[in-house]
């Protein structure tokens, strides 16, 4: 299977910022499409569907960043295909990860389960075979892709009619996101739900950093980067007990017999266990103080 590389390389810091958001969405966009290909019947199907989920929202993010470059009808209609791929390509993702949670943590785990599970994933599966069919059909994906590629430009609203200097223009871009991340960051302690929003709020951040090396300091790029993956690790452990826990009560709810309410109800209790403690770190590892000096060094990278 290919590698793409999830970093923006090649890059000058003074390319047009048209230039640079083409080569970032060309890579994306290429990396959507082979991943969709290799979803269905591909050699290792479950990893392309995993990838797949990535880079749609990688794709999402570039989309994200260059907006100003875009044509907006083209760009929307472009992200809400990218939606469309990832909710079909999360449905199947999340049944081969239950599938091998319980198959690694119950000794006996409820036959029953297990194949509605598998049912599921079958389902899933057939979805998003249907959407890929229909997206390859008349090449409607490629044509979508085309439509936006195609119409990169400076346009002439803006103040400028000439595209501006990436580097620059970029940091100003990260900054405005970035406000926005400190900004729900001072309130997502309050709730498990609030947590959810920020754990996907630094996941559009940190695929952003991805794109802006070019525009940043090589040490001060790689600082913020590992601040926000060890972030995204963290919430990521809450926030998976939280979706295990919550799928583990509507299968407890969902079950007849009573040994396998049983069944589900020890795994229940370990991982709402589990879950208490993970949050109790992370409300201790994620202070005011560190959200200072993430919000310092973030203003220091972007300015």
């Amino acid at each position: 299977m290919p590698r793409f590389d999830k970093w923006l390389i090649g890059v000058a810091p003074m390319t047009p910022v048209d230039r640079v958001a083409r080569k970032a969405l060309v890579t994306r966009l290429r990396a959507v499409e082979h991943y969709l290909e290799a979803a269905i019947g591909g050699d290792d199907e479950a990893e392309a569907i995993h990838q797949l989920r990535i880079w749609t929202r990688r794709t999402a993010a570039a989309l994200r960043l260059f907006a100003p470059a875009l044509l907006a009808k083209p760009a929307r209609r472009l992200r809400k295909t990218l939606r469309r791929l990832r909710r079909a390509a999360g449905l199947v993702r999340d049944c081969d990860v239950h599938l091998e949670q319980l198959r690694s943590e119950a000794e006996k785990p409820p036959r029953r389960l297990i194949a509605n599970l598998k049912h599921e994933r079958r389902i899933g599966r057939r979805e998003l075979k249907s959407l890929r069919n229909r997206l390859q059909k008349k090449e409607r994906l490629a044509r979508r892709s085309a439509a936006v590629l195609d119409a990169i430009a400076w346009p002439k609203r803006h103040s400028s009619r000439a595209a501006p200097e990436f580097a620059p223009w970029c940091r100003e871009q990260l900054a405005a996101q970035g406000a926005a991340f400190f900004e729900l960051a001072e309130v997502a302690a309050d709730s498990d739900r609030q947590l959810h929003e920020l754990r996907k709020a630094g996941k559009r951040l940190r695929y952003a950093l991805e794109l802006a090396a070019a525009a940043m300091a090589p040490r001060q790029h790689r600082k913020l980067y590992e601040e926000l993956s060890l972030l995204q690790e963290k919430l990521g452990a809450v926030c998976d007990h939280l979706a295990k826990a919550e799928q583990l009560r509507d299968w407890q709810a969902q079950s007849k017999k009573h040994q396998d309410r049983q069944r589900l109800g020890e795994l229940l209790a370990r991982e709402e266990q589990r879950l208490a403690l993970d949050r109790r770190k992370f409300h201790c590892w994620w202070s005011a103080a560190r959200r200072s000096r993430l919000q310092t060094h973030w203003h220091a990278a972007t300015s």
